[in-house]
């Protein structure tokens, strides 16, 4: 099977809220297809989901629906969840930041030798970068 989009790794804390609640998860990986997210429960196939990332700029929120879920062990599983449609403009800007905040943290590991971690590159990132930006509905 060939891909249709470039994954981009990511350890981003994503939420997804499912029938009034919010769960917290880890982002696995990112395309502008979709995302793949490191969780404890598979949810069924076609499943509708809100996908919520606050520590995007502005905070990134999209209706997605579980497209596979695999379990790697009895708690441990990979959640795939696709984009519709009108969601395709803000995955798009989701996917450039995360790709900014990714490389930030890289860069700022190498510069200082500390491990930064996704959370702390990404609150970084936004504090000197997000506000230059572009504006998706510029």
């Amino acid at each position: 099977m060939s891909r249709h989009y470039i994954r981009h790794p990511s350890e981003i804390p994503i939420q997804i809220l499912l029938a009034g609640e919010s769960h917290t998860h880890r982002m696995k990986n990112v395309s502008l297809g979709g995302l793949c997210i490191e969780t404890v429960h598979c949810l069924p196939d076609r499943t509708e989901v809100i996908i919520r990332i606050p520590l995007l700029m502005p905070e990134f929120s999209a209706t997605g629906q579980v497209r596979w879920c695999h379990y790697r062990s009895l708690d441990d599983a990979l959640l795939g969840i696709c984009f519709g449609d009108r969601e395709t403009a803000f995955a798009v800007r989701m996917v450039e930041q995360v790709c900014h905040i990714e490389s930030y943290r890289r860069q700022a590991s190498r510069r200082s030798g500390i491990n930064y971690s996704s959370e702390e590159a990404a609150a970084e990132w936004i504090a000197r970068y997000a506000q230059h930006f572009p504006d998706a509905s510029q």
